[in-house]
């Protein structure tokens, strides 16, 4: 083999490590972020006094946070109408979609909004500055509670598997057999986007 060719073979050998080394670790970064769970509720075990959301006494109630613009968002909707399509139809179902201040009315329609309200018996309202998501405890797009007819406390955390995965899971499960069993409680991890840190406590 000539030296040239050598040099071409080595090139090429080169180029081709190069590029499945990149591949590689382009993978291992989304799969990093698609596994990585966003910060965990800090939340009471009864219904917030503080919040501005009323409790209907003798219903269950399930509150879910939302950041319009988290691609993650979507899958946790797709996962709340399974819900809905399998819990009792008493539930009484609110979600609470982000919006900043400093953003004009209407930033938060995206699909997500849309698909949100399109969900049976639920409500969703606006929530500026993530004030009742800060009032409920959640920092994380998709978090999920689930309240008992009491106001107490039975589930708190996400119901995805992964970041943007729907599909069967552990959250989804636990909220479905909780809400139709009347007993129990579960958590789970939640997978979305930030909407407040529990340091600042304040809206990103």
């Amino acid at each position: 083999m000539s030296a040239r060719r050598r040099v071409i073979v080595a090139g090429l050998v080169i180029a081709g490590l190069t590029w499945a080394g990149t591949i590689v670790a382009a993978y291992q970064v989304v799969r990093r972020f698609e596994t990585t769970p966003g910060v965990a509720a800090d939340a009471s075990s009864s219904w917030p006094a503080r919040s501005t959301l009323r409790r209907t006494p003798g219903r269950w109630s399930l509150v879910m946070l939302v950041h319009p613009h988290c691609s993650c968002s979507r899958a946790s909707i797709e996962e709340l109408q399974a819900i809905l399509e399998k819990a009792p139809h008493t539930m009484r179902t609110s979600v609470l979609v982000y919006r900043p201040s400093e953003f004009p009315a209407g930033w938060e329609r995206t699909d997500v909004y849309e698909s949100a309200s399109r969900l049976p018996r639920t409500n969703v309202i606006v929530d500026r500055d993530g004030r009742e998501a800060q009032v409920f405890g959640g920092f994380t797009s998709g978090q999920t509670f689930l309240y008992d007819d009491t106001g107490r406390l039975r589930f708190a955390g996400g119901i995805t598997s992964l970041r943007g995965h729907a599909g069967f899971n552990r959250g989804t499960a636990d909220v479905i057999q909780i809400a139709n069993a009347g007993q129990g409680s579960g958590k789970h991890p939640v997978f979305g986007c930030a909407i407040s840190t529990p340091e600042k406590g304040n809206v990103q």
